[in-house]
């Protein structure tokens, strides 16, 4: 799908899409749960959907219905079930343990794509505590004790992790190596196993996790708004109008909330009442800014460089390349496409601010490729394209519509 769009001036206020990141956990955690979980506001992104895709393969029951969902918890799981995980990363490493978990003999497909993204340090420390892996099929019930995890690639190795170790006969330790990426996902994950009464105790750098615990369900749960996402709208304020976004919470866990302090150094101004964030358009000035911990930042504010007057400098970009797309490259390409001076120098991102132009935006099946091309494109000197524009439905599928209710020229074609 390709979509066409023109400049304007952004102005008007959305509701905040529902936090996929959170949506995930609460999902995984009521599978494992007795009885029955209500979760509003889960939204219906396609990552959302792989998960619980697989849950109702692993045994539960999982009801969709106006943006929600109805949770019935595993009461035995099925024996051989094969979990297709689509292009979600996180359905994959978050329910690999989990299954293990359960003693079943489990087999994972997903896109090409996703399945060469990495996954050994996880599928290396299963194999050593009882599961045969043969390729993407696990067999055998995994054994508690002692987990070791290089914590410097992804966080979402740990998150699996401690979904699946309440559920083993013994007590389990998990030991992070290595410099902690993402660290406020971690915290998301520990946030949602407090909901269902897990215990933990975290020391150090590492997190002891009791055995034989059972998942309480508080029976009425509701997804919190994704910052992630909204960094899209609010930047569309902060380079051309003034955007309000509804839902989000100025004291949540989830790491991308450091948008709004982005913001801040490009010179928009920002605005917090309550739960709604208001961002208009300022000084447009250029920024350095790590990466290392909010990595999904990275396309969206490249955007906002390429805005500014003079140079910005983006470090930490080293695991932008193993996303959805090799993200550096696909984010420089973007800008190339607005006709922006961006390249990669000693692993950092070097981004020049320049007058912006229209083009054609290779979407490189990246929803945050996508929604960054149609926030340049909407300060353009002329009209633009995206190509493969359909990649929204990953995180955001109401993104142009959004956009649109803001003011937008977005023609959604085939």
């Amino acid at each position: 799908m390709k979509v066409n769009l023109k400049p304007f001036s952004p102005s008007g206020q959305i509701v905040a899409p529902p936090s996929k990141s959170v949506a995930h956990r609460l999902l995984i955690c009521s599978a494992l749960a007795k009885g029955k979980t209500e979760i509003k506001n889960v939204g219906s992104s396609a990552d959302v959907i792989a998960t619980c895709s697989c849950l109702n393969s692993l045994g539960a029951k999982v009801i969709f219905k106006g943006g929600n969902a109805t949770v019935y918890g595993i009461e035995r799981a099925n024996n051989s079930p094969i979990l297709n995980c689509n292009e979600s990363g996180s359905t994959l490493r978050f329910l690999m343990p989990v299954a293990c978990a359960l003693g079943v003999n489990s087999t994972f497909t997903g896109s090409q794509k996703l399945l060469s993204r990495p996954s050994k340090v996880l599928t290396d420390e299963l194999s050593r505590h009882g599961v045969t892996v043969d390729g993407w099929k696990f067999s055998g019930r995994l054994e508690s004790g002692k987990f070791v995890i290089d914590a410097s690639v992804s966080s979402q190795y740990v998150t699996g992790l401690l979904f699946a170790l309440p559920l083993l006969n013994g007590d389990s330790q998990i030991v992070l190596q290595g410099e902690i990426v993402s660290k406020d996902y971690i915290e998301i994950t520990l946030s949602a196993l407090d909901k269902f009464s897990i215990k933990y105790e975290k020391s150090g750098n590492s997190i002891i996790i009791k055995g034989n615990q059972e998942f309480k369900s508080p029976k009425t749960l509701t997804v919190e708004g994704d910052w992630s996402g909204s960094a899209f709208p609010l930047a569309l304020g902060a380079i051309g109008g003034k955007v309000s976004v509804l839902g989000l919470d100025e004291n949540s866990k989830q790491g991308d909330k450091e948008i709004l302090n982005v913001l801040k150094k490009f010179g928009a101004k920002v605005q917090i009442d309550g739960d709604c964030v208001t961002v208009t358009k300022g000084e447009m000035k250029a920024f350095c800014q790590d990466f290392e911990n909010i990595p999904d930042l990275a396309p969206v504010c490249a955007v906002l460089s390429a805005c500014a007057q003079g140079e910005s400098i983006f470090t930490g970009i080293q695991r932008l390349k193993i996303k959805e797309s090799d993200r550096v490259k696909t984010t420089l390409n973007m800008l190339k496409s607005a006709g922006v001076t961006a390249y990669e120098k000693d692993g950092k991102m070097i981004i020049v601010g320049s007058k912006i132009k229209g083009g054609i935006f290779d979407g490189a099946n990246d929803h945050r490729i996508v929604m960054s091309s149609a926030v340049i494109a909407s300060i353009a000197s002329g009209e633009s394209t995206i190509l493969g524009s359909r990649a929204i439905d990953k995180s955001y599928p109401e993104f142009f519509r959004d956009y649109n209710l803001l003011g937008g020229k977005a023609d959604v074609g085939i």
